[in-house]
């Protein structure tokens, strides 16, 4: 009877030892190891373009590329607010970035501009998800006054980005340089190639931020590559991704003198207009045909 006790104490401890084993490497230490992002080492790839990694470019290409990618992936309260706004905003830019026969590796460009935060702005006043300078914006037929900035509105500043990333690309002929260009501006990134007789971007001796900048989009890319490896342990890990809110949109074609009032008449919250439509800058609406979205 005694040995029959010994062997269920013994069977009793490697069970709990078993469970706390499981517990604490399975549940604490594994969830950690299994949000440490990674890449393909044999092959880079950046609008079909192979980056290589051989030859005297070695570890410049190597070095800048590692170094982005380190610093997106380690930062991990900002790569999983990447991956949580993602929803709202990337399917969208997708569908239209196939509509105008551009790369699908542009959709990570806005998220290297502006982190998917729409209310985003720059110290040079670059503003909104693609984060365009009030002139650029203007000259892609983008409204920007003291009422309006439609460089806030998403759907509209999208198509205004994606028609000028064809232009760029009809100037340069090369992904990478529309790229440069849209962070660096054309005029000045034709200057930098026409002075250094380059017309290749990894060959161009550019300002610290723009000659980043393709490692850093490159960066996003692979680590949402590492990311959907592991996409269902990590949504719950993080607490879910965000989910677009289906929203009406209604026509105002009379000038609004205060929303405030307006939202309170019609039964509305002004809170909800302001934050669904932050492209409205002012309390006031001139008179024009304006679609605003509503939470129903």
């Amino acid at each position: 009877m005694l040995k029959n006790n010994s062997i269920l104490w013994i069977v009793y401890f490697v069970l709990i030892a078993w469970v706390v084993w499981w517990f604490f490497f399975n549940k604490v230490k594994n969830p950690e190891a299994r949000v440490v992002f990674s890449y393909p080492q044999e092959l880079i790839e950046f609008w079909w373009e192979k980056l290589s990694f051989d030859g005297v470019r070695w570890q410049d290409m190597k070095e800048r590329f590692d170094r982005e990618f380190l610093i997106v992936s380690n930062n991990l309260y900002q790569a999983f607010l990447y991956i949580k706004r993602y929803p709202l905003y990337i399917p969208y830019i997708k569908e239209r970035l196939q509509e105008h026969d551009i790369h699908p590796d542009f959709i990570y460009l806005p998220i290297a501009e502006s982190a998917l935060r729409n209310d985003v702005v720059s110290h040079a006043w670059a503003a909104g998800i693609w984060q365009f300078m009030p002139d650029t914006a203007r000259r892609y037929w983008l409204q920007v006054d003291d009422y309006i900035d439609e460089r806030y509105h998403f759907e509209k500043s999208t198509e205004a980005a994606l028609i000028y990333l064809k232009d760029l690309y009809n100037q340069f002929w090369d992904w990478a340089l529309v790229a440069a260009a849209y962070n660096r501006w054309e005029n000045w990134l034709r200057r930098d190639m026409a002075s250094q007789w380059v017309n290749n971007y990894y060959d161009l001796f550019l300002n610290n931020e723009t000659s980043r900048y393709v490692f850093r989009i490159l960066a996003i890319k692979y680590m949402f590559a590492s990311y959907y490896e592991n996409k269902s342990f990590i949504d719950t890990f993080i607490g879910w991704v965000y989910t677009p809110s289906e929203n009406q949109v209604i026509n105002i074609v009379w000038p609004v003198e205060d929303l405030r009032v307006w939202s309170q008449n019609e039964g509305y919250n002004y809170r909800e207009i302001r934050l669904l439509n932050p492209w409205i800058k002012s309390f006031e609406l001139p008179e024009w045909e304006w679609m605003i979205e509503i939470n129903h």
